[in-house]
């Protein structure tokens, strides 16, 4: 029997048996995710021609730090994301410099307006994840992630109340993406790897955040996503984390499904190369990277998605290589 995209999700949550493969892609619309109707009608075509199961929406990267005062270079086209004039936080007495923001001001109400706009054009209500970074994510994205472990050295006490700020502006908008009708958080961690922190400084600036925000949503969720960025995560340490599936660069940088399913009673997101790992390979590899996921424990417990974010240079016969592909999987 056919499935609904959102009985799909439901039954690869709880590890269930589904009709095919659920899976979802996406992308960044670099100079046209600002504009919340653009953002908006770009998400729900992009749903439309490949029949995804769930919606992972991508508003602008650094949304989290605009309404600090961060400058940005922006270039042409459709493909460069803009990036960082220079760190808004340089040295460590720069955090005295961050104010409170409203989760639901400025360029958060931006990325609300688009959600919404988004819901009222949906025909059928396919599942919503709206793009949550982490505290220590925003931190980061306002400094560099090499200076922010450094200052956490140098001042932890100043870098714990701007944590403290970035955490309730970060509460508001998690609670005000829910309230609007998102089925959960795509919750997004570039810091919980071993490469930037050791684990218990993790746990004192990473977790002691993560907890709060998670559990403010825990109760009016049901698709909840560990987004963990980079190689050499904490993948293992953060099972307890309050959500339903985990998302990481299983294919690029490891550790595979088969390795976290050792000690992982959770979902997995993922299965495809994501970024500039996708762009040369050859079409009989993106096929077998969809197969093998497929195949892997039976199809239970597993959705297809890139391990980050697919590059927006990608080409369009990959997707669509990707769509037929899952199609084959149906039962």
């Amino acid at each position: 029997m056919k499935m609904t995209h959102r009985q799909r999700i439901e039954n690869a949550l709880q590890l269930k048996e589904t009709d095919r493969l659920p899976y979802s892609m996406w992308m960044h619309f670099p100079n046209r995710d600002r504009h919340p109707r653009r953002l908006a009608e770009l998400t729900l075509a992009y749903q439309k021609r490949f029949d995804l199961d769930f919606m992972k929406f991508m508003p602008f990267g650094m949304y989290s730090t605009i309404d600090y005062g961060i400058d940005l270079d922006v270039f042409p086209g459709f493909v460069d994301a803009p990036v960082p004039h220079k760190p808004f936080i340089e040295k460590v007495e720069d955090w005295d410099k961050l104010r409170f923001v409203s989760g639901t001001e400025g360029e958060f109400a931006i990325v609300l307006e688009a959600q919404r706009l988004l819901f009222s054009m949906m025909n059928e209500r396919v599942p919503f994840l709206q793009t949550v970074f982490s505290p220590m994510t925003t931190a980061a994205k306002l400094a560099t992630p090499k200076s922010l472990a450094e200052h956490i050295k140098q001042d932890p006490y100043r870098v714990h109340r701007a944590l403290e700020s970035i955490t309730q502006t970060t509460i508001q908008f998690a609670k005000a993406t829910v309230d609007l009708g998102a089925d959960g958080l795509f919750y997004a961690s570039q810091f919980s790897t071993s490469d930037l922190i050791d684990l218990p400084t993790h746990d004192t600036f990473v977790r002691k955040y993560d907890m709060e925000i998670l559990k403010a949503v825990k109760d009016s969720t049901w698709f909840n996503v560990m987004h963990l960025h980079g190689p050499n995560t904490f993948i293992r340490e953060l099972q307890d984390y309050p959500v339903h599936a985990f998302s990481w660069h299983d294919r690029d940088d490891g550790p595979s499904m088969s390795e976290v399913r050792k000690f992982s009673s959770k979902a997995f997101l993922g299965g495809l190369s994501w970024g500039k790992n996708w762009l040369n390979k050859k079409e009989d590899e993106v096929v077998k990277e969809v197969q093998e996921v497929a195949a892997y424990n039976g199809g239970k417990g597993v959705i297809l998605g890139p391990g980050c974010v697919i590059n927006p240079a990608t080409p369009e016969t990959h997707l669509e290589l990707v769509h037929k592909t899952v199609l084959t999987t149906a039962k």
